[in-house]
């Protein structure tokens, strides 16, 4: 539709500028009228408004063929559950292994010599929703 709507634009407009200029010979001619010459450039001018809307139109129409049809659909918020079990949500992080853990797979994880915990960055569903 806008490629038609500035097919035509693009036409009128010229067909108004070549009808303009047409107009500058009788201001300056044997019998000079300077109306003639304001007239002449007032269609001209609204001749090239017109060619610069058809040029819109086309520019606006070839950015929308080259936009993707449709926006991939946003992924779901994966459930924030315990890397071990993946029953409850996680509490900690184990720093050495990098794995979320909950409060029962901690007491079979923990190992004070070689583990490093911090509590779980992971935010629970509810957070999420908060958040957003």
């Amino acid at each position: 539709m806008a490629t038609k709507t500035g097919n035509w634009l693009l036409v009128v407009g010229a067909l108004l500028i070549f009808v303009g200029f047409c107009f500058i010979p009788a201001a300056f001619g044997d019998n000079p009228d300077k109306t003639m010459l304001g007239a002449g450039l007032a269609i001209a001018a609204t001749g090239a408004l017109l060619v610069a809307g058809g040029v819109y139109f086309k520019a606006l129409a070839l950015t929308k063929a080259t936009q993707p049809s449709q926006a991939p659909a946003p992924k779901r918020a994966r459930k924030s559950n315990c890397d071990s079990s993946g029953k409850e949500e996680p509490a900690v992080q184990c720093r050495v292994h990098q794995i979320h853990l909950c409060a029962d797979c901690l007491a079979r994880h923990y190992d004070f010599r070689s583990c490093a915990y911090i509590p779980s960055t992971r935010r629970s569903a509810a957070a999420h929703a908060a958040g957003a």
